[in-house]
């Protein structure tokens, strides 16, 4: 088995997202104002933010993070709102055991077939209007998985 992660999650930071805050903005609005307490110390300063143009016309709202100047759509807080590249952070799912990935795109076939879940409750039957060759597909995906499940277990 591989290394246990060390490392933090983004889950493990507050987060705030351009669309939480969106409604605050005005048509040409060129920052935000946070003020907000964290751990016991008051923050207040501004957050860039700027447009893009969407292809079918209106335009989509970015912050750049006060660090690096980077333009995201989610910030973090770290003590200052940062971007998830100035935490050095990873998604939860880049720090998940080979094992744990296996059981989560078990889980997400057996989800789609509409089974129960876990692999030792075996087959369900094929959900109304799934084609015959899709469901024939998840089924053999999902028992190579569970094959390979069995086999890092019984390790």
């Amino acid at each position: 088995m591989g290394k246990l992660a060390t490392t933090s999650s983004l889950s493990d930071y507050p987060k705030m997202t351009i669309t939480s805050v969106k409604h605050r903005l005005g048509q040409h609005a060129k920052a935000i104002r946070l003020d907000y307490s964290f751990r016991g110390k008051s923050y207040g300063y501004d957050v860039g933010i700027t447009t893009s143009s969407c292809h079918y016309g209106n335009y989509r709202y970015w912050f750049n993070c006060p660090n690096c100047n980077k333009r995201v759509s989610v910030l973090y807080c770290a003590g200052l709102y940062v971007c998830r590249h100035c935490i050095g952070a990873n998604y939860a799912t880049q720090l998940m055991q080979p094992i744990d990935k296996l059981f989560r795109k078990v889980a997400a076939i057996r989800q789609r077939l509409k089974w129960q879940h876990g692999i030792a409750n075996g087959h369900g039957s094929r959900p109304k209007g799934m084609h015959q060759t899709t469901y024939a597909r998840l089924v053999a995906e999902h028992d190579k998985l569970a094959q390979q499940i069995i086999g890092v277990m019984s390790k």
